[in-house]
């Protein structure tokens, strides 16, 4: 499916001209597991990005057998876990990563995963990405309404100006750092698109992503070890220049723990790592970077860069 615009990408100006014109969508970007609920032969399916399915959201998958929705029904959303004013993304990690009884017991323990729906993508084999964005809400809100389902949840959208929603975000930031993560931000006539190769389509104008502070997804092929210790020192990061469509350094990264660096022997080889930043060079490398997580649910090529960079 095609993705936000991220920052680095559009000037905010085009956000205030849509505000200006009373077309701007304000949405809470939620921190979890972007997840798809399929249903077929009158049964629901859940699969991450990846196209691996999940067994371990029942409660989700009764909750979505009730809204009575046709066959040929696809509903992407984020797999979120709540914490107070934020989100807990270790937990939906410890879900995700384990095997089935065990995220059972996790959740039966840590509180269950939510599914918050941002797009219904075919219902009854009908494509709904064609749909403006406002009308997605709408859709996604009566579909809802039928039969208020507890675990699974609307985007929430934000009833206020940009520059309101943007303080709001720094300001329970700085309160708790695993507060809101952001904003995504729609044109009310927005439409999405896909594509069946596996591949990205082209970020699209009219969906834009916006930070506290710079994040991104980095690639991982290579590892420096440290002489003496025999540990991960650094590891290579890259990614996609998004005009040429090929890999390029982004610098190294080698702020980890004792037990990741040993960890990192072992791990299998491209990994995708998301940082968070300051800023970047003109040649793409990161300024005053720190670990944010280990995606297991992004793919190498999925890793595009903002911008091209003058790589020296």
């Amino acid at each position: 499916m095609s993705k936000p615009l991220q920052q680095g990408t559009f000037k905010e100006e085009v956000v205030y001209q849509l505000e200006r014109e009373r077309r701007l969508i304000i949405t809470r970007k939620r921190d979890g597991w972007k997840l798809f609920a399929v249903k077929a032969n009158g049964k629901w399916k859940i699969y991450t990005d990846g196209i691996n399915e999940v067994d371990c959201l029942d409660h989700i998958k009764a909750e979505l057998q009730k809204l009575n929705l046709p066959n040929q029904t696809m509903l992407v959303g984020e797999g979120i876990v709540d914490l107070e004013n934020g989100d807990d993304r270790g937990k939906v990690i410890s879900i995700m990563q384990s095997d089935k009884e065990k995220a059972l017991r996790f959740q039966l323990e840590n509180g269950y995963m939510r599914l918050m729906i941002f797009q219904v993508i075919f219902l009854g084999g009908q494509c709904r990405l064609t749909d403006p964005y406002e009308k997605q809400l709408e859709l996604i809100s009566q579909i809802l309404q039928r039969t208020k389902p507890q675990h699974i949840i609307p985007v929430p959208v934000m009833n206020m100006t940009y520059d309101e929603a943007k303080a709001l975000v720094k300001k329970n930031k700085a309160v708790n750092e695993h507060a809101w993560e952001g904003l995504v931000l729609y044109a009310k006539d927005f439409t999405g698109s896909y594509r069946l190769d596996g591949k990205s389509p082209a970020r699209p104008k009219g969906c834009y992503k916006w930070k506290p502070i710079y994040e991104d997804d980095f690639v991982v092929r290579s590892l420096v070890l440290n002489d003496k210790t025999g540990l991960v020192k650094e590891v290579c990061l890259s990614q996609v220049d998004p005009k040429t469509g090929k890999e390029f350094s982004c610098g190294k990264f080698g702020l980890f723990t004792v037990q990741m660096r040993k960890e990192l022997l072992s791990a299998k080889l491209p990994l995708v790592i998301q940082l968070k930043f300051e800023g970047r060079f003109k040649s793409g490398k990161l300024n005053d970077a720190k670990l944010v997580d280990f995606r297991t649910d992004k793919k190498p090529e999925d890793c595009i860069a903002p911008k091209s960079y003058a790589a020296k």
